[in-house]
């Protein structure tokens, strides 16, 4: 542990190091090894400043704080330094956590009979693909594929406009219409 006070038109008392090295160690709790702290205390227009600058393996952290008091402003700037030396490691553990982009799967389609309940992400399900049989894409108009949506339980189609020669998917939306999307 490494702590260094610096003062710019204020005198660094003992009583400051002895909360700097105090607030110093439990960062070194947060972080799970030595720290190095630099504090800048400054004093303008009557109101102390207090700069800290904490290192540890390859992060920094800074915050700045301005009150009238300097132990205030000394022990805010340090929690300020707490708060993000705790959301860093977070994000680490979170990402050590994270499964690679290219093994997730796109997340799957809204299901009618699914809206009142969790997603399946939420619920503590792995996503997963599930592969169906390919339909053939039969060459219709769109009013026959509303026709033949609406008497099956299917909530999208896909077809070959008989018109265009383009591939179409129709599908219904929950306002109760259908949604076309020509390709």
């Amino acid at each position: 542990m490494a702590v260094e006070c610096t003062g710019r038109n204020v005198e660094v008392t003992p009583s400051l190091m002895n909360l700097a090295r105090e607030r110093a160690l439990r960062l070194e709790r947060h972080l799970g090894g030595p720290a190095n702290v630099r504090i800048v205390l400054s004093h303008e227009r009557r109101r102390f400043g207090a700069e800290i600058i904490a290192t540890h393996r390859r992060r920094r952290w800074n915050a700045h704080e301005y009150t009238a008091d300097p132990r205030a402003a000394v022990a805010l700037a340090f929690e300020k330094i707490d708060a993000q030396a705790k959301k860093d490691a977070e994000k680490m553990r979170n990402r050590k956590n994270r499964a690679s982009p290219r093994l997730q799967s796109a997340e799957p389609a809204p299901d009618v009979r699914a809206r009142g309940r969790k997603p399946a992400a939420e619920a503590g399900f792995d996503r997963r693909i599930v592969r169906v049989s390919r339909p053939a894409v039969k060459p219709m108009s769109a009013e026959e594929a509303a026709l033949r949506i609406e008497s099956s339980d299917q909530e999208l189609l896909v077809f070959r406009d008989s018109g265009t020669e383009k591939l179409s998917v129709l599908y219904k939306r929950r306002d109760g219409n259908f949604g076309l999307i020509e390709c």
